[in-house]
C-alpha cells in the first residue's frame, strides 16, 4: 500500500465515495441499462482503484495491474464516445452511423501513426512507454470527438432528455480532466502536485454532479440546449440537420 499526501487522500476518498454513490444511483434508477458503457466504466474504475490500494507501490504486480486497468479504461473511452453519439443522435441515425464509422477509422489511424513514430525514435521503448504512446493516441482522438459532441449540443437545437445533457456535458469535463492528467504524467511532470490535486478535485466534482442530476425522471424531461434565442434560426438549423441525416440514410440504403 502506498501513501498519499493528506490533501490528495481526502480528495481521493471523496472521489471514491461519489463514485460508489453514482454507481448505486444509476443501478437503482435502472440507468445502467440505458448507459451500459458509462456504467461499466464507472464500475471498473471503482474496482480498479480499490485493488490498487492492496498492491505494493513500485512492485512488478503494480505495473502489470496498471497496464491491465489502463487498457480496460482505454477501451471504455472509445465505447463511451460511441455510446454518446448513439444517444445524442438517436433521432438522426444517418449522422450517428457515419460518426461512429469515423470514430473507428480515426482511432485506427491514430494508433498506427503513434506506433510508426515510436519505431522512428532513437530511445529504446519498453512495454510501459509503448502502451503510453498508444493510450495517448486513443485519448487524443476521443477528446476531439467529445469536443465535437459538445459543440453539436451547443449549436443545434435538438430535443434531448435532461439525463443525456447532464451525461454529455459532465463527461466532456470529466474526460478532459482525465486526459489532462494523462498528458501531464506521460510528459514526466511529476512535480506538479497542485495541478494533479486540481484534476482530482474536478473529477470528484463531476461524479457528484452526475450523482445529483442523473435520475429516472431525467429520462422523461426534455430540454433544448442549442440556439434557443431565435425561433426562425432554430427551425432553419433543424431542417438543415434533418436534411443531411435523410440524405445519409438514403445513401446508406443504396
Amino acid at each position: 500500500m502506498h501513501q498519499l499526501p493528506i490533501d490528495k487522500l481526502v480528495l481521493f476518498l471523496i472521489q471514491e465515495a461519489a463514485l460508489l454513490v453514482l454507481i448505486v444511483r444509476l443501478w437503482n434508477a435502472g440507468l445502467h441499462r440505458v448507459y451500459p458503457y458509462f456504467f461499466g466504466y464507472l464500475l471498473a474504475d471503482f474496482i480498479e482503484e480499490a485493488i490498487f490500494w492492496a498492491i505494493p507501490y513500485r512492485s512488478r504486480s503494480y505495473v502489470y495491474f496498471w497496464l491491465v486497468s489502463e487498457g480496460i479504461d482505454a477501451c471504455f473511452y472509445a465505447l463511451i464516445v460511441s455510446e454518446l453519439y448513439k444517444i445524442v443522435l438517436r433521432d438522426l441515425p444517418g449522422i450517428a452511423s457515419i460518426s461512429r464509422r469515423y470514430l473507428k477509422v480515426t482511432l485506427a489511424i491514430a494508433i498506427a501513426t503513434s506506433l510508426l513514430l515510436l519505431r522512428l525514435e532513437e530511445a529504446p521503448a519498453n512495454v510501459v512507454s509503448t502502451f503510453l504512446v498508444i493510450e495517448r493516441a486513443i485519448v487524443f482522438s476521443v477528446v476531439i470527438f467529445i469536443l465535437l459532441v459538445t459543440a453539436f449540443l451547443v449549436y443545434y437545437p435538438i430535443s434531448l432528455n435532461r439525463n443525456v445533457v447532464a451525461y454529455s456535458v459532465g463527461y466532456a469535463v470529466y474526460f478532459l480532466c482525465k486526459a489532462t492528467g494523462l498528458f501531464i504524467r506521460t510528459l514526466g511532470h511529476y512535480v506538479l502536485r497542485e495541478i494533479n490535486t486540481i484534476l482530482i478535485a474536478v473529477s470528484a466534482a463531476c461524479l457528484v454532479f452526475w450523482a445529483i442530476t442523473l435520475s429516472r425522471r431525467g429520462e422523461e424531461r426534455l430540454v433544448v440546449v442549442g440556439h434557443q434565442w431565435n425561433r426562425d434560426d432554430e427551425q432553419r438549423l433543424l431542417s438543415k440537420i434533418r436534411a443531411i441525416n435523410d440524405n445519409l440514410v438514403s445513401t446508406g440504403k443504396k
